[in-house]
């Protein structure tokens, strides 16, 4: 158990360890202070939090204070001051905007330069104008030991520590200063993380910046070149003839944003959180489309994976993976950590690690969705996670295959794989009646005296990944309960028994798809019977676990691990351990595969 615990409605302060009052403003002062440490280099010892700043006879407390290097804590010392504000507050905003920050730096004599986090994150050079301390904007503040911005290089990108805040706050920006539609506002910013992306992986130097007082025309014309190759390269996503859209003061705020990161380096979770959480507002619900949360995917994923061999999971043609309502990849990046995860621990690194997992996740891993916009969000996913982005096609998964459109016919096929993994569409909204898909299902008639002439998409999507899987593949599932416990429904659950065998159920908690659905959901590990085995029923033991926790409450917000006295305990970096039950049933799972020999 964690040494260190903190009170309730408490936040530990990463600069002095000491206990802050939890609020969102915090979070952000956090997060911002985490980042001029971890990003931009910065000695914690020479930075304050709430530093007094004396302005005339007043003194005012500034958010976040760096001093030069081992100097002492004193105003004169102040070099850079940050003020930070919650993601609803304006740079213009009278009482709480820049104007704030500028009688900060007015009032500090060798202050070189300021940042300013809210609705925007604005970086300034402090300069000399008419004897007075002035602002000029730049885009973006010095590391430490740097005093300008120099051209960026590959080895000083840094991973990110907030993504998701990041991502937000550029999308947001576009939707305002634009005057585009938040889904075309997220189609652009796309265009841009594809261009850092294949920038990070291509280009022999960087072409994705932009330095103090630079044209912009400059910026647009290195990125558009970039952009072309980009096109060329992923001709599955883009038409090819795509330009850059966005206005110039615009495209400099999110180069300037986005450069000093390694969307590389930053870690696949965070990624996928980061970008989901972008994707969202442009979709969430319009569908039925609720994305499945990180800790689901990454359960199943590792419990379907510990029933293959790994020289088969490691192996390019090894294996085959398909998800056939891939929405935004979840399930599928999962599974490309876990092959990442393998090839590092057989001590793989770097470029050698990158081209062994991009093999793998091309030749291994494959999704289908029905939404042309979810295609390629997930296609975009799979680029940043390690590729495979090529294998996600555009189709209606329940249609006859021949209807599909030529390249989706081409990829996916029947029979062909060895494991299935996804989270269908569910919901009487969504029930399906056309006979022409209804008459290619073994279930429309199974235990009926007539023909059922509409069913719900769950239950045909069960019947539609077994016909996917080879005989011994692996289905991993979402279901809604009802088709484990509702009476009525004792066809279907004979019907599993009979094509499947059941290796385990997994009963989640109600919160897991909360707030957006209060469905209560089982996840179920199947594994297609061969023809003669379906002939016989015999008795087996199935793995069954029902977790209570599953890291957050029935409105979302994340719930931490407490002491028997309330208190919230803490990892080893000082963060709050998130309570999750979900890793446990994994482990539980392996160690039951190991006692019954299946591994």
């Amino acid at each position: 158990m964690p040494e260190e615990v903190i009170p309730p409605e408490k936040i530990k302060c990463f600069i002095t360890g000491k206990l802050r009052k939890d609020t969102p403003e915090e979070r952000i002062r956090q997060d911002v202070a985490r980042s001029l440490v971890e990003e931009y280099g910065y000695n914690k010892r020479d930075i304050d939090i709430e530093f007094p700043v004396k302005m005339g006879r007043a003194k005012k407390r500034a958010d976040i204070v760096i001093f030069s290097e081992d100097e002492e804590h004193t105003q004169e010392n102040i070099y850079m001051i940050a003020e930070v504000k919650t993601e609803d507050v304006r740079p213009s905003d009278r009482k709480e905007g820049v104007e704030q920050l500028e009688s900060y730096i007015a009032a500090s004599p060798n202050s070189a330069f300021a940042l300013w986090v809210g609705n925007e994150r604005l970086a300034f050079k402090v300069i000399e104008e008419r004897g007075k301390r002035v602002l000029t904007k730049i885009p973006d503040v010095p590391k430490r030991g740097e005093t300008t911005i120099p051209k960026p290089t590959r080895g000083g990108l840094v991973p990110a520590v907030n993504l998701k805040q990041v991502l937000k706050r550029v999308h947001n920006y576009i939707y305002v200063n634009q005057g585009f539609q938040k889904d075309k506002a997220f189609e652009e910013l796309q265009k841009l993380i594809f261009i850092k992306v294949y920038d990070e992986q291509y280009n022999p130097t960087l072409q994705f910046y932009i330095l103090p007082g630079e044209d912009i025309s400059q910026v647009r014309n290195r990125l558009t070149g970039v952009f072309q190759k980009v096109q060329e390269r992923y001709k599955y996503i883009f038409k090819g003839n795509e330009t850059l859209e966005l206005n110039d003061s615009v495209l400099s705020y999110i180069v300037s944003e986005l450069q000093r990161f390694s969307f590389i380096d930053t870690e696949t979770d965070v990624k996928g959180e980061a970008y989901e959480e972008i994707v969202g507002p442009n979709l969430r619900g319009d569908r039925g489309e609720f994305f499945t949360p990180r800790n689901v995917c990454n359960m199943t994923t590792e419990m379907l994976f510990s029933l293959i061999p790994e020289d088969k999971l490691t192996s390019p043609g090894g294996m085959k993976i398909l998800d056939p309502a891939v929405g935004t990849g979840g399930f599928l990046i999962a599974g490309v950590r876990n092959i990442k995860q393998l090839f590092l621990e057989r001590g793989f690194k770097y470029d050698q690690l990158r081209d062994l997992v991009r093999d793998v996740a091309n030749a291994n891993f494959y999704g289908i969705d029905f939404n042309p916009f979810l295609v390629k969000v997930a296609q975009m996913n799979m680029v940043m996670h390690g590729d495979g982005s090529a294998n996600i096609v555009h189709a209606n998964s329940l249609e006859e295959l021949s209807n599909w459109n030529d390249e989706a016919k081409r990829k996916v096929k029947l029979g062909e794989f060895d494991m299935v993994v996804t989270n269908p569409p569910f919901g009487t909204k969504a029930v399906i009646d056309n006979p022409d898909i209804l008459s290619q299902f073994e279930l429309t008639t199974f235990g009926a005296a007539s023909s059922r002439t509409a069913l719900p998409p769950e239950q045909l999507f069960i019947e539609r990944c077994l016909d996917f899987l080879k005989p011994g593949g692996y289905l991993g599932i979402v279901l809604p309960d009802s088709i484990l416990s509702n009476p009525g429904l004792k066809w279907i659950r004979e019907w599993i028994l009979q094509k499947t065998y059941i290796i385990a159920s997994i009963d989640l908690p109600i919160e897991t798809f909360e707030p957006y659905t209060g469905t209560q959901t089982s996840i179920l590990i199947l594994k297609k019977k061969t023809p003669e085995q379906q002939k016989f029923q015999e008795d087996y033991e199935i793995f069954m676990a029902i977790p209570e926790k599953v890291g957050h409450d029935r409105r979302g917000n994340l719930i931490y691990k407490t002491t028997p006295e309330g208190e919230i305990e803490i990892d080893e970096n000082g963060n709050p351990i998130i309570e999750d039950y979900l890793p446990l049933v994994t482990k539980a799972f392996k160690d039951w595969l190991r006692k019954k020999g299946m591994v």
